[in-house]
């Protein structure tokens, strides 16, 4: 995807996570990028919500600790950090809202965490 694509797509899912009517408390950004995380963490600044980057993919269950004791009910996360994020998501039993940006479709992998809500590029329509 190019850059200002994606771009348009942060501040996309930004504004959707903003209009919802239950804003997240906490929103984590897992990207490889450190544009793209600047720019989902300025997007978050602007409609008040509150957000914390993570890069480091190989200490998971830092991650999955951080996020259970944050409260963290939302997350943005790309194709890099799948990894981690099923680490996590096998550790949080807590529903979560999980932004799948690099995706167009929900992956069928999905299907195994029901009690967390995916969201991928289809729902941006």
């Amino acid at each position: 995807m190019q850059k200002n694509h994606e771009i348009s797509h942060a501040k996309s899912w930004i504004n959707k996570l903003a209009a919802m009517d239950a804003h997240p408390k906490l929103t984590g950004i897992l990207q490889s990028s450190r544009i793209m995380t600047q720019q989902y963490a300025a997007y978050c600044r602007l409609q008040n919500l509150m957000a914390f980057t993570y890069s480091q993919v190989s200490h998971q269950q830092l991650l999955a600790d951080t996020l259970a004791a944050s409260g963290c009910d939302a997350l943005i996360c790309d194709q890099r950090h799948y990894p981690a994020l099923w680490y996590m998501l096998h550790q949080i039993h807590r529903p979560m809202l999980v932004i799948l940006n690099q995706e167009v479709w929900t992956p069928d992998w999905c299907w195994q965490f029901d009690h967390h809500q995916f969201l991928c590029q289809q729902d941006l329509l």
